[in-house]
């Protein structure tokens, strides 16, 4: 049998790519990291269209990347870009199936596209994943709200309101909720603890209802 005899410059070649490819990856990666920090600062200090330019770099040098995903569809979100929104909660959640606010914010793109159960779906992987989650509570208990499902409604509302005392949006979306079932007396008194709290807003409902 005739034995293949690697040469000298071939061993070099082969020896120097076995090597440089895992460190190109790493170095990849570290960029990715980089961007998505970057990423991330801009889109807490509301510069959104600098976040994004980030964040596709990030998933540009890392497509497994999950948390730019998240990122990327929270700035589409913000940005009225729903189906981009949709395609990248879709791609976090698909990288990371563990992460609740992936799915809190998915649900939200549902709602907003009155996807009421399909986002009640989302928020309650959501709070399967965290059970102290305000937010997807309290975002469940709206899409509830808008289903006409007030007793769902105000049980949500309820389970926000103990996680977070000073949630006003909660009383007055339970208020809300409590008005629609006839209890006038509990809904005047969660809008009035919302007002309390600094929604102001909420006086013109009390004047309307609560005399």
């Amino acid at each position: 049998m005739k034995k293949t005899i690697i040469t000298p410059i071939v061993f070099f070649f082969l020896f120097t790519a076995c090597c440089l490819f895992p460190v190109a990856v790493f170095s990849q990666i570290a960029d990715s990291a980089g961007s998505l920090k970057s990423g991330v600062e801009q889109f807490h200090a509301g510069n959104f269209e600098g976040a994004e330019v980030e964040l596709n770099k990030a998933v540009e040098l890392d497509p497994k990347n999950s948390d730019a995903f998240f990122y990327l569809a929270e700035v589409s979100f913000i940005l009225k870009e729903d189906k981009k929104a949709m395609q990248n909660y879709n791609k976090s959640i698909q990288l990371n199936a563990a992460n609740p606010k992936a799915y809190k914010g998915r649900g939200r793109v549902k709602a907003k596209l009155e996807d009421y159960y399909g986002s009640i779906e989302d928020f309650t992987k959501a709070i399967e994943l965290d059970k102290n989650y305000t937010d997807a509570y309290f975002n469940r208990g709206l899409s509830y709200l808008f289903l006409k499902d007030y007793k769902s409604a105000i049980a949500d509302f309820s389970e926000a309101i103990k996680l977070n005392p000073k949630d006003y949006q909660a009383y007055a979306q339970r208020g809300s909720s409590k008005f629609e079932i006839g209890d006038k007396k509990g809904a005047c008194i969660d809008w009035s603890k919302a007002g309390e709290l600094g929604y102001s807003k909420i006086y013109d409902t009390i004047k309307k209802n609560c005399k």
